[in-house]
């Protein structure tokens, strides 16, 4: 049987040989049970076509029976970090590049560990790559901006981190970081939410990524996030002169300027340094 201490391994090993190591620090590794009770509430909160764990795994093994959704955390690294809080209108260089192809190697941990999984016996799927199956490119409802597995609300769950303002996720690494999940038939004790059920106990609204966001798609409460304005200033801004500032095509450049330059960057608020 497989231990806690083999996913963490596996994970390691995963973050290092895909070269996922350029973009980001070491994976922060929690567990989620799969029956955990807020995975049927997201079908409220989100909506009906939110996957469960074992709706996802089912997919792909109809006899299978989800137990346990490993999620990984990888902070995006200092320099990218840096050199986006320098930025006001548009992502650094450095940080479009961990959302173009960092992002690319995150996505290969998340195979390659489902694959692992199911070839020691236990049934894995990552469902992020499963809904691109589902939806075209980038595997999400563009017209309603909801997805059918979200890395974050998963990732909340799994005790990692709770909502800002932003609606980006607080970490024990801070915002700046990428999300990866992978649900398996294999069944890990799973880890208790610090926050307890609180989806916002992290944030202060010290209001700080309000002002960072040049789309002005972040309010004073978490129900003023916009989400179509944020989406829009990324097609007609960020990707206006792709070619000319980044130099490749065709991939998400990201934004994140609400997620640098802020309190909680790389560290959730109240933590020591």
């Amino acid at each position: 049987m497989l231990t806690r201490a083999d996913i963490e391994k596996m994970v390691n090993h995963l973050y290092r040989q895909t070269g996922a190591d350029r973009f980001f620090e070491e994976p922060d590794i929690r567990i989620a049970a799969a029956d955990d009770p807020f995975f049927l509430k997201f079908k409220e909160i989100i909506g009906p076509f939110h996957w469960t764990p074992d709706e996802v795994l089912k997919r792909k093994f109809p006899d299978a029976q989800a137990k346990s959704v490993i999620v990984w955390v990888l902070p995006v690294n200092r320099k990218a970090r840096e050199t986006n809080a320098a930025e006001k209108v548009h992502p650094s260089v450095e940080w479009a590049a961990v959302r173009s192809f960092g992002e690319i190697l995150n996505e290969e941990m998340r195979a390659q560990l489902a694959g692992l999984l199911t070839r020691e016996g236990f049934p894995a799927v990552a469902p992020h790559l499963e809904q691109k199956e589902v939806y075209p490119a980038p595997g999400w409802d563009v017209k309603n901006f909801t997805s059918s597995w979200s890395e974050r609300h998963v990732a909340f769950v799994a005790g990692a981190g709770t909502f800002g303002l932003s609606a980006s996720l607080i970490t024990e690494h801070g915002t700046a970081m990428r999300l990866g999940s992978v649900v398996t038939a294999l069944e890990l004790p799973a880890d208790k939410r610090p926050y307890g059920d609180d989806p916002f106990a992290w944030c202060t609204r010290c209001g700080a990524c309000i002002r960072r966001c040049p789309a002005h798609a972040v309010g004073a409460k978490f129900s003023d996030r916009d989400k179509p304005a944020c989406a829009k200033y990324a097609v007609t801004e960020i990707s206006r002169e792709r070619e000319h500032t980044y130099g490749w095509l065709e991939r998400a450049l990201g934004c994140a300027l609400c997620q640098t330059a802020v309190p909680c960057e790389f560290r959730r608020p109240g933590k020591g340094a």
